[in-house]
């Protein structure tokens, strides 16, 4: 004690000092550092909870684009077999009539040269 005295120190200021910051340090910890930390805390946890939302919601876009890239490869395959499809029975409906308009033909010409006998 005398050392302090011999600096200048009062020992009872100092210790009343010492209790004070830590009145201040206890109000500060119980009325302003929880709260804060309990709301950071929160804020953590909800920015986790939007992330991992953001990351399955990411996911299902993926799965989305990727059914969406399948259906239209079966369509375009659905498109060109019923395009192909088309064309051979248009070209059967070419040949039927084509073969109809050759017996008509042969037939008149038979029935010309019938005549003309």
């Amino acid at each position: 004690m005398q050392i302090l005295d011999s600096l200048g120190v009062d020992v009872h200021l100092l210790i009343a000092q010492i209790v004070n910051f830590m009145l201040v340090l206890f109000v500060l910890n119980k009325f302003l550092f929880r709260p804060i930390i309990k709301e950071i805390r929160k804020e953590n946890m909800e920015n986790k909870k939007i992330e991992l939302e953001k990351e399955k919601l990411q996911k299902e876009i993926e799965e989305v684009e990727n059914i969406k890239k399948n259906e239209i490869r079966n369509a375009k395959i659905k498109v060109k077999k019923i395009l192909e499809e088309a064309e051979e029975i248009a070209f059967e409906i070419k040949e039927r009539a084509q073969n109809e308009i050759d017996r008509e033909k042969k037939a008149v010409i038979a029935q010309i040269k019938s005549r003309l006998k």
